[in-house]
């Protein structure tokens, strides 16, 4: 017996809602012809027998020669848009009209309730559904799905359904292509305060170090013999007088601010509650870091509700906004994750470095334990833990001084409502030393 190939596009014809009623319609005008021997009813009866050939014969070859070709972006945010391309091409020498383009998962047709939007809960708020109004003969075109990714991780596609039912709703045409692929959602990313990131690098002293290295082109750094190569420029023409050999000044190279950060999800039992008032809802009370700081982070007007997620993925959410927002300012930042199994990144500053580190965090698996311990010549310094920030255990060794910050408290570090897609394709002029500090004073006579 010989077997179908699966990757093969499989067509078939459907009645529709609307072909129902047709036909149902249809048999009433044949009942009340027949009865009453009318000849309009029999002329009705012929109009509308016509119309269903009509549309089993348009719709049947207006997709016999169609070729989809699903374009996968290379990754998604949770809780943003997520756009799907189709490459749309019609071989035939028939146009095709209104054309449904969508995203089915399991066997048999869209109508079975499986994939991700049928997952409990579900990963997609909807199921993604593109519409191409007119595709003429030998014509391309692209077509686009958006959807909405409700939790990080992996979203696999299975198959693509591509429908038309022109030209009258009768008979809907159906052509099943079989393609697979897989979309990594990175977990929300939030927009933070930038004093706050300001004030996490301040509290770790080799955060805002400026290590006096050579080889740079900043300030002074010392005397040494004259090299070949070296600029004149850079001759000490008095100390080579005095001395009687070449010697040449050496200038300093700056060392960009450096963050390491340790998610810590083993101590997740055992949370301190918070009070609330009867009536009101529940302020935030003051976390460790702004004991250290000597004040409360400010809580922004208009901030994300984010009640619906669990303190576990605000932890994570927290940490992949801060990768981004550090990246964003030209820190040197490192992840390290305890009690999940991850991947550890020393402290680095690039594109694909800030990307491995937002894959590894999507790709979490809170049920699988795990992790790296940092040893003492990887202080982190910076602790994010999913409970309060007052309530975080007390930590020895090299995490006795790393800033802790509770993610049960992340609406106090949101600065806005900018899109995580936005932040993602976003680049800013980097900060100078001198910059930050008028900033620090700007906020300081501010408080003052």
């Amino acid at each position: 017996m010989r077997r179908r190939d699966p990757n093969k596009p499989v067509a078939r014809l459907r009645l529709g809602p609307g072909g129902l009623i047709y036909v149902v319609v249809t048999a009433l005008i044949v009942g009340a012809a027949v009865y009453t021997q009318a000849n309009l009813l029999f002329w009705a009866f012929g109009l509308m027998i016509g119309g269903l050939v009509v549309s089993v014969l348009v719709s049947w070859q207006s997709l016999r020669a169609i070729q989809v070709q699903r374009l996968l972006p290379s990754h998604g945010v949770c809780g943003e848009p997520l756009v799907l391309r189709y490459h749309i091409k019609n071989r035939s020498w028939l146009p095709a009209f209104s054309v449904v383009v969508q995203e089915t998962w399991g066997r048999g047709g869209a109508w079975k309730r499986v994939g991700p939007v049928a997952e409990a809960p579900a990963r997609l708020k909807a199921r993604p559904i593109g519409w191409v109004l007119h595709l003429g003969p030998h014509q391309a075109i692209q077509a686009e799905a958006t959807c909405w990714p409700l939790r990080r991780g992996p979203i696999a596609f299975e198959r693509v359904l591509v429908s038309t039912s022109f030209p009258f709703g009768i008979v809907r045409k159906v052509v099943e292509f079989r393609q697979t692929g897989n979309v990594l959602v990175y977990p929300h990313l939030f927009r933070l305060n930038r004093r706050f990131l300001f004030s996490l690098s301040s509290l770790d002293p080799s955060g805002r170090k400026q290590v006096d290295r050579g080889g740079g082109t900043e300030e002074f750094f010392g005397i040494r013999p004259y090299r070949s190569g070296d600029s004149l420029k850079l001759i000490d023409w008095k100390r080579t007088a005095h001395s009687g050999i070449l010697v040449a000044r050496e200038l300093t190279q700056p060392s960009p601010p450096r963050m390491m950060v340790l998610l810590d999800l083993t101590s997740t039992s055992g949370r301190a509650a918070r009070p609330a008032a009867s009536g009101t809802a529940a302020e935030p009370m003051p976390s460790k870091l702004g004991t250290m700081l000597g004040q409360t982070p400010p809580r922004p007007k208009g901030c994300v509700d984010v009640s619906h997620m669990s303190d576990e993925e605000k932890a994570i959410a927290l940490t992949a906004s801060l990768v981004v927002d550090a990246h964003l300012y030209g820190y040197q930042i490192g992840l390290a994750v305890a009690g999940v199994a991850a991947a550890y990144f020393p402290v680095h500053h690039s594109l694909p470095h800030r990307t491995k580190m937002l894959e590894a965090l999507a790709s979490l698996d809170l049920t699988k334990p795990g992790g790296r311990t940092l040893n003492p010549a990887e202080r982190p310094s910076v602790v994010i833990w999913p409970g309060p920030g007052d309530a975080a255990p007390t930590r020895r060794g090299p995490h006795e001084r790393a800033a802790t910050i509770g993610a049960a408290d992340l609406e106090q570090y949101i600065a806005g409502t900018a899109e995580g897609s936005e932040l993602l394709r976003r680049r800013v002029r980097p900060t100078t030393r001198r910059e930050e500090l008028e900033e620090a004073a700007t906020g300081d006579g501010a408080r003052g």
